[in-house]
């Protein structure tokens, strides 16, 4: 009996845990304003299609995107919970949040269904360190991430799971899918599939449908796509892809990302520093009770998709910090099953102090998320939406996160946001500095802030006026 409460402690622990990454994800999530380039260049996009009617092309200002160079997955979703629930910034961001809840749900049940509790537990209170997941560029952002993370995670426990065809074309399905979000960067699993491969020749399980249903699997949903896209503009978006997304990114520095190679370890040490000792820690914990036997089958493959990422994305000569999300939570699984396959008093007991670290270090993010507060032009945006205002005039340059806000706090699109001389029952985006600013002689001042610009690297000072009696 005692046992039996013992273990609805855990329980309980385990749910606090979900709801509070759950709600985290969520917390003031529409008083943060929108990021610059890939959220909001998503984000348009996303708003132009469901305008255009046609979901299969990605525009910028109604052309054809050759720079943002993602498949439909990276849009589709967006448009999908516009479409629902409107525009809004939530909605933008709706799926990636989903995204994650899911990753976070299907990741506990995984370790809980394979190994035990203390397992699920351990891996979500490491999640909850993983602050900078949440913060910035993809649990909360309207970009491709989260979604491209939640397959590759899929790939990789799948791959786990079980070692036969069945699981290995499951597989292949969701590295398909990743690559519909992110391209090339789906890739790079490719190691885990040689492993499984050789293990399914070692226990003569390969056959022919070991590589037909998966090769069936992985580029049915692709070619599908291609075939989709293709009547539009014929390979060009494919072959842009091929030498921007893959080979500049690889061989170049591009957009001014000058890390280097030893980026992803530095990062390991100053942005998930408890994620990185306990991962050192699970591995001398499982060598010192298994040995050599400690690498079981599931763990190699996880612990090769770890390795593998860290590699290919540290020789890329393009280094983004968002590029190690996918090692970062098969950290947090590895160590989560290393220790708890080998639970004792003295590893529920770290099981529960790092729980409760994972809630002090949460706490601290919820308390960054309160200080977010919105443009006070968001608030006028949405006081003098369209059509009750004809149109926005701005300077020649604009943000893509302005440009985001024009059109989902103002409902303006690509005809209502103008340059030029503002007409009457309009708004005017001055900023100062600007050599192309619209005309506001005849205007009435909203408001006047300094916000972050991409323009030129450093605050600009930014105003809204009403321009309701101009002629």
């Amino acid at each position: 009996m005692f046992l039996h409460f013992y273990k609805k402690i855990y329980i309980i622990i385990l749910f606090i845990l979900i709801v509070v990454f759950f709600y985290t994800l969520f917390y003031h999530i529409t008083f943060t304003q929108f990021d610059n380039l890939d959220e909001s260049r998503h984000g348009v996009s996303s708003i132009e299609m469901i305008a255009n009617k046609n979901w299969i092309i990605n525009t910028w200002m109604n052309k054809a995107d050759m720079w943002n160079l993602k498949p439909i997955l990276s849009f589709l979703p967006t448009c999908i919970m516009i479409s629902l629930f409107g525009k809004s910034i939530l909605t933008i961001r709706l799926f990636s949040i989903i995204s994650a809840m899911l990753l976070c749900s299907i990741s506990c049940f995984f370790i809980y269904k394979k190994y035990n509790i203390y397992g699920s537990i351990l891996f979500i209170s490491l999640l909850l360190t993983a602050s900078l997941l949440i913060k910035t560029h993809s649990f909360r952002s309207g970009d491709a991430d989260s979604i491209f993370i939640l397959c590759q995670i899929l790939v990789v426990l799948t791959l786990a799971y079980k070692n036969d065809t069945k699981h290995i074309a499951i597989a292949a399905f969701f590295s398909a899918l990743a690559f519909l979000s992110k391209s090339w960067h789906a890739l790079f699993l490719g190691v885990p599939y040689f492993i499984t491969y050789g293990y399914l020749i070692k226990n003569k399980k390969f056959s022919f449908n070991s590589l037909l249903l998966p090769i069936i699997s992985f580029f049915f949903p692709i070619l599908f796509w291609m075939a989709l896209r293709y009547p539009y503009d014929g390979f060009a978006f494919i072959k842009e892809m091929y030498r921007y997304d893959l080979v500049e990114r690889s061989a170049n520095r591009i957009a001014g990302h000058y890390h280097s190679g030893w980026y992803f370890f530095h990062q390991l040490i100053n942005h998930f520093c408890l994620i990185t000792i306990t991962f050192i820690f699970a591995l001398f914990y499982s060598f010192l009770h298994r040995k050599l036997k400690m690498f079981s089958y599931d763990i190699i493959i996880i612990l090769s998709a770890i390795v593998t990422s860290i590699t290919i994305f540290s020789l890329a000569k393009t280094r983004l910090s968002h590029y190690s999300y996918t090692h970062i939570i098969l950290m947090c699984i590895f160590s989560a099953i290393l220790i708890a396959r080998d639970i004792n008093k003295y590893t529920k007991s770290l099981t529960l102090v790092i729980a409760t670290i994972a809630l002090l270090y949460n706490f601290n993010t919820l308390h960054k998320f309160s200080k977010n507060r919105l443009p006070a032009y968001y608030t006028l945006l949405k006081k003098n939406a369209y059509p009750s205002t004809n149109a926005i005039y701005v300077p020649k340059e604009i943000t893509q996160a302005e440009r985001l806000a024009f059109m989902v706090m103002g409902n303006f699109n690509n005809d209502t946001i103008k340059q030029g001389n503002p007409e009457k029952n309009s708004l005017a985006y001055y900023r100062v500095g600007a050599n192309n600013n619209p005309n506001i002689t005849t205007c009435h001042l909203l408001s006047e802030e300094k916000i972050s610009s991409d323009i030129k690297n450093e605050d600009d000072t930014i105003r809204l006026y009403t321009c309701h009696n101009n002629k």
